[in-house]
């Protein structure tokens, strides 16, 4: 394709834009308000899974070692559960440390006057899981470990398969309603757009008489469709960007909300913008071409 047809093409596909200022606007606004629905399901999703791997990220598993168990012996076991599949880190808490933890929030010094001259807690080890899902593995082969100085394992089985079913759920369901409402930008955009088309209908038969090709009729309306999808996708993108900072700050200001965290808005951003600007552009790619189609059958 030679440049001069390129730049004809896009001077066609602006020069239609601007002429059909009416229904460009009404093309743009129903593509950004139906990308901005399909961010909105995005973001509440991906904060939904980035709160659950928090979650699970504080979940995993409690060794306790037995009273008896020397330094040495603790190093053997650390290394030994540091070499089990599936786990992420390990670390130390000496039962002095859990003491001090338990003083920070008990705060009541007459009850740890008592437990300072017989401190009854005992050295553990913290595991960190790759995957919540494998805390029951995990959980088994630490069993296996009694004989090298494990007295118990405390794990929360429920809780860690309720995290991992919802994290799953969340992944459908946002996958599912993004997919629904893309398909629904899809009609829209094509409805809005073959309107345009058919207020031009008599002037592609005018160059499919004169002997244009498809193709050559097809691409200004094509450009013109993924223009207006472009911009559509922008939009919402930047609403996107500012409202969602304002968001997150106005919830964590609520004292009963504040134990939630939310992906900071450049992490999150880094996916909302490419989404916004690509599902737009498809869109409008999608519906320009569907709705010229037609035409070009007469």
């Amino acid at each position: 394709m030679k440049p001069r047809t390129i730049k004809y093409y896009f001077r066609e596909a602006i020069r239609s834009i601007i002429v059909n200022r009416l229904m460009s606007v009404a093309s743009i606004f129903a593509v950004a308000s139906s990308i901005f629905i399909v961010a909105v399901v995005y973001m509440t999703g991906a904060n939904v899974e980035y709160f659950v791997r928090q979650l699970e990220e504080t979940m995993g598993l409690v060794v306790f070692v037995e009273e008896n168990t020397t330094h040495a012996q603790m190093m053997r076991l650390e290394s030994q559960i540091e070499a089990l599949p599936h786990v992420a880190n390990v670390t130390l808490i000496t039962r002095e440390e859990a003491l001090e933890s338990l003083r920070a929030r008990i705060g009541s010094d007459v009850i740890m006057q008592g437990l300072e001259l017989d401190n009854p807690l005992r050295d553990s080890f913290v595991i960190e899981l790759t995957d919540l899902q494998f805390q029951e593995n995990v959980a088994g082969m630490l069993e296996g470990l009694r004989n090298e100085g494990v007295a118990s394992i405390r794990r929360d089985a429920d809780l860690a398969g309720a995290l991992t079913t919802l994290s799953n759920v969340v992944s459908v369901v946002s996958a599912i309603l993004v997919l629904i409402l893309g398909v629904i930008s899809i009609i829209i955009i094509t409805n809005t757009i073959r309107i345009t088309v058919n207020a031009r209908k008599t002037e592609i038969n005018i160059m499919k008489y004169v002997g244009a090709t498809d193709w050559f009729i097809r691409w200004p309306f094509v450009i013109e469709g993924m223009l207006i999808g472009l911009i559509g996708g922008a939009i919402p993108a930047l609403i996107a960007r500012f409202g969602y900072g304002r968001v997150i700050r106005t919830i964590g200001g609520i004292q009963e909300l504040a134990f939630i965290d939310f992906m900071p808005e450049d992490e999150i951003f880094i996916y909302v913008l490419p989404f916004a600007l690509i599902l737009g552009t498809v869109i409008g790619l999608l519906g320009s071409s569907w709705s010229v189609k037609k035409h070009l059958k007469v």
